[in-house]
């Protein structure tokens, strides 16, 4: 059910923002705490001494947590931007390294999460088409498609995204999540909840 499934998928992100994920090897055990204010100056002086992505994206996704309250989940502003702003950057300056990949597909869920679904939809883009063998280029692709679906209310663009990710990735395990979307497309959930019951009572 779309209606679920939106919710599921807005928490799903909103835990990865305000908790990180620490299923990505470059997402280390963060460090001893330190102010909001400095938590990514260590990435930003390892990016002005030209270190590699290993380096400066091990530094921005060990500190990734400073983006949010441990104790409300809140954003914090200052925080989040600096770690997108970090992370846009390590992107340019190495385009084809999958390394700079996952910082830049956590900035993505931290604009997102600060509102901003048209940045958020440019970076998961920049993510699938600069980093297509990263572990979540899949991924990139349906927030994508979700994106413009859900927050930027762009059905053409949805629908043709979706239609990508299913011929790109058909196995995927948000394949039958973006069937379902797909045919639920531009509906509201009162619409949807209808022909639920509708079917229902044909069923009967």
């Amino acid at each position: 059910m779309r209606i679920l499934l939106t919710h599921s998928l807005l928490l799903f992100c909103l835990l990865m923002v305000s908790c990180g994920n620490n299923t990505d090897t470059a997402e280390a055990d963060t460090p001893p705490a330190v102010t909001v204010a400095a938590a990514f100056e260590p990435a930003a002086a390892a990016l002005d001494n030209k270190e590699g992505p290993a380096k400066v994206g091990g530094l921005l996704m060990q500190r990734f947590s400073a983006v949010s309250n441990a104790q409300t989940g809140a954003l914090d502003m200052e925080a989040s931007k600096s770690f997108v702003d970090l992370a846009q950057r390590l992107a340019t300056e190495h385009p084809n390294d999958t390394l700079a990949a996952l910082p830049l597909y956590r900035a993505a869920e931290v604009v997102r999460a600060m509102n901003d679904p048209k940045r958020a939809a440019a970076i998961y883009e920049q993510v699938h088409q600069s980093y297509p063998t990263f572990s979540k280029a899949a991924e990139s692709l349906f927030m994508l498609a979700f994106t413009y679906d859900e927050d930027l209310n762009n059905m053409e663009k949805a629908k043709e995204t979706y239609e990508k990710f299913l011929k790109l990735y058909p196995n995927n395990s948000f394949a039958d999540d973006t069937k379902m979307l797909l045919e639920n497309l531009g509906k509201s959930d009162e619409e949807i909840l209808k022909e639920l019951e509708e079917k229902a009572k044909m069923q009967q």
